[in-house]
């Protein structure tokens, strides 16, 4: 599948997930963590404890993992930029990092008491990677995906978006309603929950989430130069320290067992 990107030309969806998250030094300083009422949710609702295996899988610099750390003790974090993995290895010595992908998860069958997919699953080979996550977990095991999308409903949010060429460049639809591809897949007990979360940053740190969007990063200079001029225009006006909200979706599911399918 092919998706417009910047300038108009098209690259494929994963090249411009691989080329666009190259940095992840730029990517650790720009991106948000995740709502612990989130976590707890998804904890709770999966039967995590404190014996649970948990994978991230697209683990980028390690946002999430960090977080998964303080809650479970066995934790392994799948990346296929090294970009990303060495940023992630160099900060949690704890984890297991390995180079994986959505479809090939170097894990072994049924090892994995869940699997965590924070702002990647877009990427993903939906249909293929949800065989491969299915095959890691145990039987009846949990997948959870989560998304931190802009608040677009507070005027500088809509702004900065529009500065950011997000109704141009976007390379993936807004309106997916992941439940029903989880449904199509080997998963069942499938919920989706909303979130209210915040960043607190400055301006230097607002400029760098800007940076770590995946069309920006690959834009050619002049380009790139043009759209930080029109994100300079909305982030200049607004005062330190700056709360940048966000709604957080997530949706959990269940992996199938076999008795599921003669029930």
């Amino acid at each position: 599948m092919d998706d417009t990107g910047a300038g108009g030309e098209s690259m494929p969806r994963r090249e411009l997930g691989r080329c666009g998250f190259a940095d992840g030094e730029r990517y650790q300083a720009g991106r948000p963590d995740y709502p612990p009422a989130a976590l707890d949710y998804l904890a709770r609702s999966l039967g995590l404890d404190g014996v649970s295996r948990v994978l991230d899988l697209g683990a980028g610099t390690g946002i999430l993992t960090r977080q998964l750390v303080e809650r479970f003790p066995d934790v392994t974090a799948v990346e296929p930029s090294e970009g990303m993995r060495s940023v992630l290895a160099a900060a949690l010595e704890s984890v297991r990092v390995s180079d994986g992908c959505d479809t090939a998860i170097p894990v072994a069958d049924h090892s994995i008491s869940a699997v965590f997919v924070a702002q990647a699953f877009h990427w993903f080979d939906a249909p293929r990677a949800l065989r491969e996550i299915h095959r890691v977990l145990v039987p009846g095991g949990g997948l959870a995906l989560l998304w931190n999308d802009r608040d677009e409903s507070v005027d500088w949010v809509a702004a900065l978006s529009r500065a950011m060429r997000w109704d141009v460049c976007r390379p993936y639809s807004g309106d997916v309603d992941y439940a029903r591809i989880l449904a199509a897949g080997p998963f069942i007990s499938i919920a989706r929950r909303q979130f209210r979360h915040r960043q607190i940053v400055d301006r230097q740190g607002l400029y760098a989430r800007v940076l770590s969007t995946s069309y920006i990063a690959i834009m050619d200079e002049d380009e790139r130069r043009d759209v930080m001029a029109d994100v300079a225009a909305v982030v200049e006006e607004l005062p330190e320290p700056i709360v940048f909200p966000y709604v957080t979706e997530v949706y959990r599911a269940s992996a199938r067992r076999a008795a599921d399918a003669t029930a």
